[in-house]
């Protein structure tokens, strides 16, 4: 076989093999059809519940889903569930922090925070779950710095971790993932 004829033979397959995926519903991330109904546009996100031994991580991250609902999702944020198509309620069911990096003389200077999170989104017209999700986890490293104290290094990365929880949250609802 001569070698233009591979080449025709390659080029073949792969046009094949592109029409044949094209054909499988396979889509880019955020650009299919999404979760929730067309009739979804303002959601009442309930605080979340606090089943953890941490301080304040249900505040942060029901604050942190609300501002995500509302940039990525477009979606109207409400807190009178009367007023909403959707209503949003969850809990962190786990937060804990676990040293991955440690200094010559054994001091954890790196450290892994993991948060879990169960949510579910009913429709307010007849209570039908939109969507809902167990066990979402999101982890955050941070570096605790010889001089600073643990908890205040933990404080700040908090935010960080209740932003990125938010954010795995809301791509879940938006784009069904």
């Amino acid at each position: 076989m001569s070698r233009s004829a591979s080449v025709g033979r390659l080029a073949a397959v792969v046009v094949l093999s592109t029409l044949a995926a094209a054909g499988c519903g396979y889509n880019l991330a955020g650009r299919g059809p999404g979760v929730l109904p067309e009739s979804v546009k303002s959601i009442a996100v309930v605080p979340f519940e606090n089943r953890t031994t941490r301080p304040e991580i249900e505040q942060r991250i029901t604050e942190a889903v609300a501002l995500q609902l509302t940039r990525r999702g477009g979606y109207r944020v409400v807190t009178d569930r009367t007023k909403a198509d959707a209503v949003l309620d969850g809990a962190v069911v786990e937060y804990r922090t676990v040293p991955v990096q440690f200094t010559p003389g054994g001091r954890g200077n790196r450290v892994e925070a993991e948060v879990r999170i169960q949510a579910t989104l009913r429709d307010t017209s007849d209570d039908k779950v939109l969507w809902s999700q167990s066990g979402l986890i999101f982890r955050r490293q941070y570096d605790v710095p010889e001089s600073g104290d643990f908890f205040d290094q933990e404080t700040v990365a908090l935010d960080e971790l209740a932003t990125g929880a938010a954010g795995v949250l809301v791509t879940s609802i938006v784009e069904g993932f």
